[in-house]
């Protein structure tokens, strides 16, 4: 399954890949290996027709249709998931009437429902599609984040709060699985860090919207934290609406029957859908829902062990970070104003390592050392900062760690998406196994980490700092270097089979089935 043109002719690949690709074509044309079925034929044909101009002309109309309207409901659903700790600064809890231990708490139920709602929705997404999925759940939390600002006591935010969980659920998984099945294995990572700049540039948006918002301070009688609440749901409602015209649907949705696609030609339309179907060969996976898929995803080790990244390497830094961010400035001793606009440029630096980092792993394909390499950058960050908050003179050392956390931490994500989709080839399998790897790095990450930072503690935050760097640690290193030699040691068997052997005792649609239990295919390491 490794063999692909795919991965051989277009774009910067290992020669490995380019030389496995000459060997299957050679042995197709000479018929030392079994014909494969027409459709990858077809695919064969396509994918010559497509080298150069044409393929850039195609991945051009993916990128821009695709990536500007998912990276903008990112953006709203992280500035409605975390503008908590900017109305903080502006008597949010003053006016509630919250104890800083209850606006923890309650940050902390939001991922409860998101979390468990992470594998409802990506299952919903792949039997309705994105084109009706989406708008559902976009608007939905719009209207929810537009209530916040009618918010009086703390059971009613608590409320919004379980109820934004529920709806905002679907968006990351469910990109993550949209442009999965958009995308090639060598593409995937560059694009997936493009969507999730997206959140990483919410710190900035956030900073920069929180600083004008501020102004807005008892304009019609209205504190600033109501008017923030009030701008971002109206917002995030438009989006919503917009997206019933710019998102399309799965490629395979796209049918003749149902007039094709309008913003791809029919040739087009054809190889974008045969070209992620056959990245891995001929022995393509079903595209049939099938819940035994689910299952599957349920009970593979893979599934487990990039939950463990996601959760202590990702969710519980990350958003601790979110949450904390503009109070950490602020104790360096700036303004609550002034601290908000100066958490944009840490989140602008971070978005350009994110982007720059998922384009390295695709070039190169080494998802491991990228993630490792995310890792050290956002320890060192964690360590400096630790370190230099006692000291009062070292606040500038301690705004530049802020650059390398919010970088390392950030960057880490969309590789840990890249890596888990790449190496589930069945479509439906990678959606539960994307939900589920979300669904408790969601859930522990999130609770976690909104509760880590104590402001009783300020602003050495012991507990914090220690348990971030123990989680990053223990929870994400170990279990990705785990992950890796399992994976590097599976190829390493495979390589010694026999392709002849393994093509006479498997027929192509018992390689098909086995998906990446195949000993065809190759894992990315």
């Amino acid at each position: 399954m490794s063999a692909t043109p795919e991965s051989g002719s277009i774009g910067d690949v290992e020669k490995s890949a380019a030389a496995r690709t000459h060997t299957m074509e050679k042995d197709l044309t000479d018929g030392s290996v079994s014909t494969p079925n027409s459709e990858y034929e077809r695919y064969l044909e396509l994918h010559h027709q497509f080298e150069g101009p044409a393929h850039a002309k195609l991945i051009r109309k993916l990128d821009w249709r695709l990536l500007p309207t998912l990276s903008f409901l990112y953006l709203m659903c992280s500035l409605d998931k975390s503008n908590a700790g900017n109305a903080k600064l502006f008597g949010f809890l003053e006016d509630v009437g919250m104890t800083s231990t209850q606006f923890n708490q309650a940050l902390m139920y939001l991922f409860f429902t998101y979390g468990l709602c992470e594998p409802v929705s990506n299952i919903a997404l792949r039997r309705l599609g994105p084109k009706l999925w989406f708008p559902i759940i976009v608007c939905a939390w719009g209207l929810i984040t537009t209530l916040t600002c009618l918010v009086r006591s703390y059971g009613a935010y608590v409320a919004i709060r379980l109820v934004l969980g529920l709806s905002e659920a679907g968006l990351y998984p469910g990109s993550y699985f949209i442009l999965s099945m958009w995308y090639t294995p060598r593409e995937l990572a560059t694009r997936m860090a493009v969507f999730y700049g997206a959140n990483t540039a919410a710190g900035a948006f956030g900073g920069v919207i929180a600083y004008g918002v501020g102004n807005l301070d008892g304009v019609h009688g209205w504190r600033a934290w109501k008017w923030l609440f009030l701008i971002e749901g109206v917002i995030t409602i438009f989006a919503g609406l917009v997206c019933f015209v710019l998102l399309p649907q799965f490629p395979h949705q796209y049918t003749a029957e149902k007039g094709g696609s309008k913003w791809l030609e029919p040739d087009e339309l054809e190889y974008a859908k045969l070209r992620v179907k056959y990245c891995n060969g001929p022995n393509a996976p079903t595209y049939v829902f099938r819940w035994a898929d689910v299952l599957a995803a349920a009970k593979d080790r893979k599934t487990y062990l990039m939950m463990m990244l996601f959760w202590w390497g990702g969710s519980v830094p990350t958003y601790s970070l979110s949450y904390t961010l503009p109070t950490m400035v602020n104790n360096l001793g700036y303004s609550a104003v002034k601290a908000q606009a100066l958490t944009t440029p840490p989140y602008i630096f971070a978005t350009c390592v994110c982007v720059a980092v998922g384009w390295a792993s695709d070039r190169y394909q080494r998802r491991y050392a990228s993630i490792m390499g995310c890792y050290a950058l956002g320890l060192v960050g964690i360590i400096i900062l630790w370190v230099t908050v006692h000291h009062k003179n070292l606040s500038g050392v301690s705004y530049f760690a802020i650059f390398l956390a919010a970088a390392g931490y950030s960057a880490q994500a969309p590789i840990v998406g890249a890596w888990t989709s790449v190496n589930v080839p069945n479509p439906s399998k990678r959606a539960a196994a994307i939900g589920l790897l979300m669904l408790f790095g969601s859930v522990g990450g999130g609770s976690i980490g909104s509760n880590i930072y104590l402001a009783s503690q300020a602003p050495t935050y012991p507990l914090g700092f220690g348990f971030s760097v123990g989680a990053t640690v223990l929870g994400a290193m170990i279990p990705a270097t785990i992950h890796w030699w399992l994976i590097r040691r599976e190829n390493a068997k495979r390589d010694r089979m026999d392709l002849a052997e393994v093509q006479e005792r498997y027929t192509q649609a018992e390689l098909s089935e086995m998906g990446e239990n195949s000993p065809l295919f190759r894992f990315t390491l």
